[in-house]
């Protein structure tokens, strides 16, 4: 028989099965050696199927807010403890359920979950946890991308049922959540509007990927004494911070511009601009 070739991937393959961006697979591949690429003889690079499972939990590892050049030095052992540093029997028994897709355990051990722990622990741990719990097997290739598509579905009309059931207190103001454009990650926003619900907040959805100027328009006519805007570690960096320049300038007097989310923390500081260090902050 003769020589089985090693199956070899493109960079657009690479990135298309981590969500990782070409630049930061290259700024990988140059500064730490890994991923090797294989050079054809006509000059352009392929690499190896069996890398893209550490390229997975690396892009995971990233989306949690892990600094990429750590990432980058962790062998897979590594970067398994810090996508799953501590093991939660209620985190287990949702996955179990994610796994076999079953909707309606879910839903109930979300309540069960959220009556024994109240709104604060079960947003800080169990949610949090519940999906870095999801993508870590995503990155081991257990379950597969609708397994975490049904589980995003199903926190986002749990989060958004218990927030309606929220009563709001005049006297604790409103809040108007979105995120910038080009910004698509929505839970972030659910999580930090039923922090604010739950305190009596009236909260007001504008949802993701809005221009800056449809956010003061709004907020100006929603009336709100603060904006905040939702950051994924994808959209931290220059370009956000621009933005929410822009923001600030465009908003009423007395409106507070608040930043929360991993892409926070990666921001360089605006005055006068909030930043929240978790839903402990808000």
């Amino acid at each position: 028989m003769g020589k089985v070739e090693p199956e070899l991937l493109s960079i657009g393959d690479i990135c298309s099965e981590t969500g990782l961006s070409p630049d930061l697979v290259r700024v990988w591949e140059r500064r730490y050696g890994f991923p090797v690429p294989v050079r054809l003889p006509s000059g352009h690079r392929r690499y190896l199927r069996e890398d893209l499972h550490r390229l997975r939990l690396m892009a995971e590892a990233v989306a949690q807010g892990h600094r990429p050049s750590v990432v980058a030095r962790s062998g897979e052992a590594a970067l398994k403890r810090l996508l799953m540093p501590h093991e939660n029997p209620q985190v287990e028994a949702l996955f179990l359920a994610v796994q076999t897709m079953d909707t309606d355990r879910i839903r109930r051990l979300l309540g069960e979950a959220l009556e024994q722990l109240g709104w604060k622990p079960f947003l800080q741990r169990v949610v949090p946890l519940l999906l870095d719990r999801v993508g870590l097997a995503w990155a081991e290739g257990s379950i597969g991308i609708h397994h975490e598509h049904l589980v995003t579905e199903v926190l986002e009309d749990f989060l958004r049922q218990l927030r309606l059931e929220c009563h709001t207190d005049p006297g604790r103001g409103r809040v108007l959540l979105c995120t910038l454009p080009g910004e698509r990650h929505r839970l972030g926003l659910l999580l930090a509007a039923l922090a604010y619900a739950s305190q009596g907040v009236r909260t007001e959805l504008l949802g993701v990927d809005l221009p800056v100027s449809s956010i003061a328009q709004a907020a100006r006519a929603m009336k709100a004494d603060r904006v905040a805007v939702s950051l994924s570690i994808q959209s931290a960096g220059e370009p956000t911070r621009k933005l929410l320049l822009d923001l600030q300038e465009r908003l009423p007097a007395g409106c507070r511009l608040l930043v929360g989310g991993q892409g926070a923390m990666r921001t360089r500081k605006i005055v006068g601009v909030e930043r929240l260090g978790g839903l402990e902050g808000l």
